[in-house]
C-alpha cells in the first residue's frame, strides 16, 4: 500500500460521483503541441479570466500511486475550459497532479515532483501557489486567452514537467472548475494528505522519532508507510 492510498482512492470516488453527472471530460496530453513556456506576471487590468481566487474556491493536491493504476497522459476536466468561462471572468479552481513510479527515498521524491509542478509555468498564464493553503490562483492574460491557452496546455506541460524526473514513470492531471462546492469536495483527501507530507518531512528533517511528544502520532500509528519510513530511518542511524 502506497504513502497516498488512502487519499487517493477517496478522489477516485469524488471524480466517479462527478462524471455521472457528465460534467467531466477527459483529454490526451499529446493532442495539441506543448504551449510555450515562460514566467509570465499578468496584472489585473490585462487578466481574460481568473481561476483559483481563494475568495471563491482553490486547491492544489499532488499525489502518488505505486500500483501501476494512474493513467498516462490523461487530462480530466470537470467543469468549463479557459474558452468557455471568458464571460464569467472568474471560476473556482483545483488541480490535482497524480503520478505513479518508484519512490525510494519518499522525502526527496516528493520534494523533487513538489518541485517540478510549482516549476512548470506557461507564457501568458501567472500563476501563485500557497503551499501552507493549498491554493492555487492563476491569472490567464488577455492575448494568451487570444491565441486560445486552455487546462489542457497546462495539464499537458503539468505532465511533461513530472515524467523528467527518473522515479515518476506515468502521470495524469485533473482540473475542476464547475463549482466551488465540487472544489470543496476534495477538502478532506487534500487535507489528510498534507497531514502525511507534514508528518514524513518531521521525520526526515528532525529525525527525532520519540512519538509520545509528536503532533503526528495518530497518523503515523495508522498509515502502514510512515512506519516502514520510520523504520528506515531508525534502522540508518544505527
Amino acid at each position: 500500500m502506497a504513502l497516498f492510498d488512502e487519499q487517493l482512492g477517496e478522489v477516485r470516488r469524488v471524480l466517479e460521483s462527478m462524471s455521472a453527472g457528465g460534467a467531466a471530460r477527459q483529454f490526451a496530453a499529446g493532442a495539441r503541441e506543448l504551449w510555450d513556456k515562460g514566467s509570465t506576471l499578468v496584472l489585473q487590468e490585462d487578466t481574460a479570466l481568473e481561476m483559483g481566487n481563494p475568495s471563491v474556491a482553490s486547491l492544489s493536491l499532488l499525489l502518488w500511486s505505486e500500483d501501476g493504476g494512474v493513467e498516462d497522459g490523461r487530462i480530466t476536466l470537470v467543469g468549463p475550459d479557459v474558452g468557455e468561462a471568458l464571460k464569467s471572468g472568474s471560476l473556482p479552481f483545483a488541480q490535482v497532479v497524480i503520478v505513479d513510479g518508484t519512490f525510494e527515498s519518499e522525502y526527496d521524491s516528493y520534494r523533487d515532483i513538489r518541485d517540478a509542478v510549482y516549476d512548470t509555468r506557461l507564457a501568458g498564464l501567472s500563476i501563485r501557489t500557497m503551499p501552507s493553503k493549498r491554493t492555487l490562483w492563476c491569472r490567464v492574460g488577455r492575448d494568451a486567452a487570444d491565441k486560445g491557452l486552455s487546462l489542457i496546455d497546462l495539464g499537458a506541460a503539468l505532465i511533461d514537467s513530472v515524467k523528467r524526473l527518473e522515479e515518476v514513470g506515468s502521470a495524469e492531471v485533473v482540473f475542476v472548475t464547475s463549482s466551488a462546492e465540487d472544489v470543496r469536495r476534495l477538502t478532506s483527501p487534500a487535507a489528510s494528505a498534507q497531514r502525511l507530507v507534514d508528518a514524513m518531512m518531521k521525520m526526515y528533517q528532525e529525525q527525532n522519532f520519540d512519538c509520545e511528544t509528536c503532533e503526528y502520532q495518530d497518523v503515523c500509528d495508522t498509515v502502514m508507510d510512515l512506519k516502514k519510513i520510520r523504520s528506515k530511518l531508525t534502522d540508518s542511524q544505527d
